[in-house]
């Protein structure tokens, strides 16, 4: 599966192509907007299921139909989930669903979650390769990518020389989908293709093969005169992560097209050479703020100090989601010289730039944040507060636990609680252990244990007592905790 960042990328070269499918629409189509991550977790995603078949040829044939007949929109979405098997409506219970939702329409769907596999489905679907509607063509094109049988890989690998020009398009986006390497020098001659979108196509696809030997062909298409074959071919140089293709992909970083110059600082950041640094960080400057985004992020990946006076320069920006990425990056290069522009920005008025801060100030492990940090276990916004608290855990020589975070092991929230034991644990001030002994008649267990374990890591001979009395908790996991640091005391 893609990152999310990655799936930005690839949304973005969908974009530079003219269409919301990768695969060129030959009549006009809705765009949707890109939007970058900006950190956080996700839903969890479950695997489909393998103990069925996949769509058989005669619900390939009925849903291939219905494409067609739909809203150009619904189809695009539709074809995005094939192999999708997130959900609770996948599951063999499944909750959350509407009452009149059919078991059959159910199935219908999860059978879509896995790969086509009925042989006499693979006719059907080499012959939509050729439908006139774009998406039931790319629909057909990553049934095919997705099949499991050497047929159709032979087949889309003919089909990269069909007569027709949509069909050798749609083609190249089954075998990228498939990452199929013996179709390598069918790609490289669709470099060569008379028709503007094959030769698009063709590149991405190289891209997904990621073979290293197509790089001097992909960095030739860096200079085409057509923004979408310069697009896919910054980011196939991107999937091949060769620190031969910087010098081409820095000058993309002037290119007049910023979706070019995004996916440029992207790839950049995919390569990982400092050689990109001084480039990324004149790049900075960029009119396009999502270009200015990208090459945060870039450097964040790149992780060279020489970055980082410019990054905490960001830390002023006036968007919000810059300042925020901007902290993340100097959070992954761990510079010790961001310290004093990442406290200030505890300060921040937006609290997911606040929260970024005091987690890039965890990963510096810079005893000189605290004061800052400790303010900031204060704050009215619990991932501030969270993220601060933790970040105190992390610091080096730091010997003396601040009174907020001793403060905390009393707050509102339990989880808050239990991290502000655990980092006490961390910190390992013997000053704390009253208060850490006041904790295990916390109601929550798992503040219980945290104090115990916190406890355990003081050689003060007064923290004895207190494990000896945790061995008569109501809990059992708190009195093993107990009774395990006690035994590591002998």
């Amino acid at each position: 599966m893609l990152g999310n960042w990655k799936l930005a990328g690839f949304m973005l070269l969908a974009g530079a192509f003219g269409s919301t499918a990768v695969l060129a629409a030959r009549r006009p189509a809705p765009s949707l907007p890109l939007r970058f991550a900006q950190g956080g977790g996700s839903e969890q995603a479950y695997p489909p299921r393998t103990d069925k078949n996949g769509p058989d040829s005669a619900r390939v044939a009925r849903f291939l139909e219905g494409l067609g007949a739909t809203d150009p929109v619904v189809c695009e979405m539709a074809v995005d989930n094939l192999g999708n098997g997130w959900g609770w409506h996948s599951r063999r219970e499944p909750v959350g669903v509407l009452r009149d939702r059919r078991d059959a329409d159910r199935e219908a769907r999860n059978a879509f979650s896995r790969p086509v596999d009925d042989p006499k489905a693979l006719p059907l679907l080499v012959d939509r390769l050729a439908d006139p509607n774009p998406c039931v063509r790319r629909a057909a094109a990553r049934m095919l990518g997705a099949h499991r049988s050497e047929m159709a890989r032979r087949m889309l690998r003919a089909k990269l020389r069909d007569p027709q020009p949509q069909v050798r398009e749609a083609a190249a986006l089954g075998v990228g989908e498939r990452e199929d390497p013996q179709a390598y020098d069918d790609l490289l001659r669709g470099l060569r293709d008379a028709d503007l979108y094959v030769v698009r196509m063709s590149t991405w696809a190289l891209g997904e093969l990621e073979d290293r030997r197509a790089l001097t062909a992909l960095a030739a298409l860096l200079e085409n005169a057509d923004a979408g074959v310069r697009a896919a071919a910054v980011w196939a140089l991107g999937n091949l992560e060769d620190a031969r293709a910087v010098p081409g992909l820095i000058q993309r970083l002037q290119d007049r097209s910023p979706g070019v110059r995004e996916l440029a600082a992207m790839a950049l950041g995919d390569i990982e050479s400092k050689s990109a640094t001084p480039a990324l960080i004149d790049a900075l400057d960029d009119q396009d703020l999502g270009v200015r985004r990208a090459v945060v992020h870039a450097l964040a990946d790149i992780e060279d100090p020489k970055s980082a006076t410019a990054l905490a320069g960001l830390l002023q920006a006036s968007d919000a989601g810059l300042r925020m990425e901007a902290a993340h990056a100097l959070g992954e290069i761990e510079d010790p010289r961001s310290v004093s522009a990442l406290s200030r920005a505890l300060k921040d008025e937006d609290p997911a730039v606040r929260a970024q801060a005091a987690w890039a100030l965890g990963e510096i492990e810079d005893a000189r944040s605290a004061p800052a940090l400790a303010q900031a276990v204060a704050d009215s916004d619990l991932e501030v507060k969270k993220n601060a608290v933790h970040a105190l855990g992390e610091l080096d020589d730091l010997h003396q636990a601040p009174a907020n975070l001793v403060n905390a092991l009393a707050d509102a929230n339990p989880e808050i609680r239990a991290m502000a034991a655990g980092a006490l644990g961390e910190i390992g001030d013997p000053a704390t252990a009253p208060a850490l002994g006041r904790a295990l008649q916390d109601e929550v267990p798992e503040v219980r244990r945290e104090a115990i374990r916190a406890l355990g890591e003081m050689e003060d001979a007064s923290v004895t007592s207190l494990l000896v009395a945790a061995l008569k908790d109501s809990d059992p996991e708190v009195r093993r905790e107990a009774a395990q640091a006690l035994g590591d005391r002998k």
